[in-house]
């Protein structure tokens, strides 16, 4: 017996070092990179027992269980997409020349056209768009779907819940989607308060399904606010305090969220039934497209009354992308509408760890002459993509980008500003995560007047930023350098 047991760890060594090997094969097969293969490939073979468990959850990059609308599988989603279509199809329009290839990559990728006719205002941080948001809800006759990374039981998550009870007890069919990560603070009894009342709730969970036990490391990332189907709120906003405040960390909270209405947003009624079927399989009336068909007929008693003071008559876009999409949806639209800039790119973001695609088309942009502004906050929230982001300190300064750090508080906004008539405003960081594994929701816009009113938003937070040394990574000390290598090993591209 003793003998047996001095063999078994060195038999459990064995089996450890066989899975490692048995599981490369599989790397090689769903890296995204040539990189990642690599590494991937030497960690399995050389450092099993560390690489198996990381490779098991992060090494997937795409993820399974998921059904689109347009792929046909799923029929009331494919009859929620073509009334979609069939409602958006008299507004169709094209971006101009120059962003012409912005709308036929989305069309293709997702199957829903820009559209004009379409109103937009910009919701400059968590008191502006939450009150839009809470004003909407309490007026909406119809329907609500309400999807956020993050909903917290504080002061603002229960402003958010007694808003979707009373809109439930005057009949109003209301639905609330949360990622299962993010909104970590979520109560047992906040959930129950909104069942009792007759709010449909789920969470996103992307390990609940048999067979993908450790497909853990994608997020829901998607922030959206859809009323009657006729007014839209969709950005960097999540439903808690911190968001309002700047929390215990912050002493504010920088961000902006998007008031979108037209047909554009008819895309968000396909967007969120995608979601929701993964999340909770059944409907509970959400594919009825009774609701698409009145709001395209123009039936003004099913939409909340826009307000006065914001853009109209906008050729528009919404897209969703996500790990689920059988071709990256974000890497093609970011590059393409980069590549079409000739005078100017600002881009804000908390977040900069681009991959290899967006480092190119930034890096190309600021040397063709195109100024390229890149806003990111001066504090951390997170460390590691914190410190992931000065590696990329000197290509950046070798091709003339400017990077500037903004001072108050914590800056959490997602913008994408081209020349003087496109923007970009969703929940898309400038990061592999929201690029490659993130489910994410973004709206651009191609009009003068709106990004005019951009340009003014994202003038007053570069006032309120200083322009960062460059040279700081090659000027940095040993264990300075080492920290950003480390963190950016940690996000390395599959």
């Amino acid at each position: 017996m003793e003998t047996y047991w001095h063999w078994v760890p060195t038999l459990l060594l064995a089996v450890v070092q066989i899975t490692g090997w048995l599981l490369i094969p599989k790397a090689l097969f769903i890296a995204r990179t040539p990189q990642a293969a690599v590494g991937w490939g030497l960690a399995l073979f050389f450092l099993p027992l560390v690489a198996i468990p990381l490779f098991l959850v992060f090494g997937e990059s795409r993820f399974s269980g998921y059904l689109r609308a347009d792929h046909g599988a799923d029929r009331d989603l494919a009859r929620l997409l073509a009334a979609a279509q069939h409602s958006m199809s008299a507004a169709r329009v094209d971006f101009a020349e120059k962003y012409a290839d912005v709308p036929r990559l989305l069309e293709r990728l997702r199957g829903l056209p820009a559209t004009g006719g379409n109103t937009a205002r910009l919701l400059v941080n968590g008191q502006a768009a939450f009150a839009a948001m809470l004003d909407a809800i309490g007026r909406a006759r119809r329907t609500v779907a309400v999807q956020f990374f993050i909903i917290s039981d504080d002061a603002l998550g229960n402003r958010l819940k007694d808003a979707l009870i009373a809109a439930a007890a005057r009949g109003v069919k209301t639905w609330v989607l949360y990622d299962g990560i993010g909104s970590k603070h979520m109560t047992v009894g906040y959930l129950a308060a909104l069942r009792r009342a007759g709010v449909q709730v789920s969470g996103f969970v992307t390990n609940r399904r048999v067979g993908m036990r450790f497909q853990i490391n994608f997020r829901n990332h998607r922030k959206l606010v859809l009323v009657d189907d006729a007014v839209a709120f969709l950005g960097g906003l999540n439903a808690a305090d911190e968001y309002l405040t700047g929390g215990a960390r912050f002493d504010s909270w920088r961000d902006t969220h998007l008031e979108l209405r037209g047909p554009a947003i008819r895309a968000l009624r396909v967007n969120f039934a995608e979601d929701w079927r993964y999340a909770e399989g059944i409907d509970n009336g959400l594919f009825s497209i009774d609701y698409l068909n009145t709001a395209a007929d123009g039936d003004t008693d099913a939409a909340v009354e826009p307000p006065t003071n914001n853009q109209s008559s906008l050729p528009a876009i919404v897209f969703a992308s996500g790990p689920a999409d059988p071709c990256n949806i974000c890497q093609p639209v970011y590059d393409t509408i980069i590549q079409a800039a000739r005078r100017r790119l600002w881009l804000a973001s908390p977040y900069f760890v681009p991959d290899s695609v967006l480092r190119q088309a930034l890096t190309q942009a600021a040397l063709r002459g195109v100024e390229v502004r890149i806003l990111l906050p001066a504090r951390p929230d997170h460390w590691l993509p914190w410190w992931s982001s000065f590696s990329y300190y000197p290509a950046m300064r070798d091709a003339g980008v400017q990077i500037y750090r903004y001072r108050p508080g914590f800056m959490h906004q997602k913008v994408l500003l081209a020349d003087d008539d496109l923007a970009i405003i969703g929940s898309v960081n400038a990061d592999y995560r929201s690029f490659m594994l993130n489910f994410e929701l973004a709206a651009v816009i191609n009009d003068r007047a709106f990004a005019a009113d951009v340009e003014r938003m994202l003038a007053a937070d570069f006032a309120a930023a200083d322009a960062e040394d460059l040279n700081r990574y090659d000027a940095g000390s040993l264990w300075f350098r080492l920290r950003v290598k480390l963190a950016q090993l940690s996000s390395m591209e599959q």
